[in-house]
């Protein structure tokens, strides 16, 4: 929650800078690229694949700049890919010979997302930068990937050591996918995993950045702030409650409206 204070905090106080901004109001759009690292946060009851890292991705799309001064409003439509890399391992003991397992899954959603930001350029169309605001998006589509390690000093399971990758297909839905039509795995891979999001998201934006005329660098926060967990196979909460988080960076280059 302090997070969000903070995010909201700066919303305000850029807005309220619009009262000092007397220069003509002026409109240019331009196009927008850059690079995300993107994880998940969770809390509730802890879900299966319980340590989420950083997963790098795209954003690319349009952006309009709305000046009044040193105060601009620059709402954006772009495609970006979020995701994490998501681990779980474990260790048992069958018929007295410990068993060793890990699996890892490396989710990459794709989105269309609208972020709505104030920005504060420090010299109106140059300068340093602070910007907040609200972003909503729209899961469209995604891909992936996941690898099931096996390893084992029972000779008569010794035969199934090693590596089982396999397909990671994504889709949006209010339950969880059961993943029962799938065939049995044979010892040289794995059967296509399906995982389950909600398509709306929304959240808030916050970070720094720099103008130098019409070309603008920007490094971001993305505070996710709707849980995209649908119910179990069987329409029961699962417990688990989980976020998107991404870092962007961000190039964007403004076209002369004149």
């Amino acid at each position: 929650m302090k997070n969000l204070f903070t995010v909201l905090f700066l919303t305000t106080s850029l807005a309220g800078a619009a009262t000092t901004a007397h220069a003509q109001t002026a409109v240019t759009f331009g196009a927008r690229l850059g690079f995300n690292s993107s994880s998940f946060s969770y809390s509730g009851t802890p879900p299966q694949l319980n340590k989420a890292t950083w997963l790098m991705g795209l954003h690319v799309g349009g952006t309009a700049n709305i000046s009044f001064g040193n105060l601009a409003f620059q709402p954006a439509i772009i495609f970006t890919q979020k995701g994490a890399e998501l681990k779980s391992s474990g260790k048992e003991v069958f018929d007295g010979a410990p068993i060793t397992y890990s699996v890892m899954v490396s989710p990459k959603l794709t989105f269309i997302e609208l972020p709505l930001n104030m920005v504060y350029t420090s010299g109106g169309d140059h300068g340093f930068q602070i910007f907040a605001g609200p972003y909503v998006a729209l899961g469209v589509g995604g891909r992936g990937s996941y690898d099931f390690t096996f390893s084992t000093t029972d000779p008569n399971l010794a035969v199934y050591n090693g590596s089982y990758p396999g397909p990671l297909k994504i889709e949006y839905g209010n339950r969880q996918n059961a993943n029962n039509t799938q065939n049995t795995p044979n010892p040289t891979s794995a059967p296509p995993l399906i995982l389950t999001f909600h398509r709306f998201d929304a959240g808030l934006n916050g970070g720094v950045g720099y103008r130098v005329g019409s070309f603008q660098v920007q490094l971001g926060y993305g505070l996710g702030l709707v849980n995209f967990v649908p119910k179990d196979t069987d329409g029961t909460d699962t417990g688990s409650k989980r976020y998107h988080r991404s870092f962007q960076l961000s190039a964007s280059y403004f076209f002369d409206g004149k």
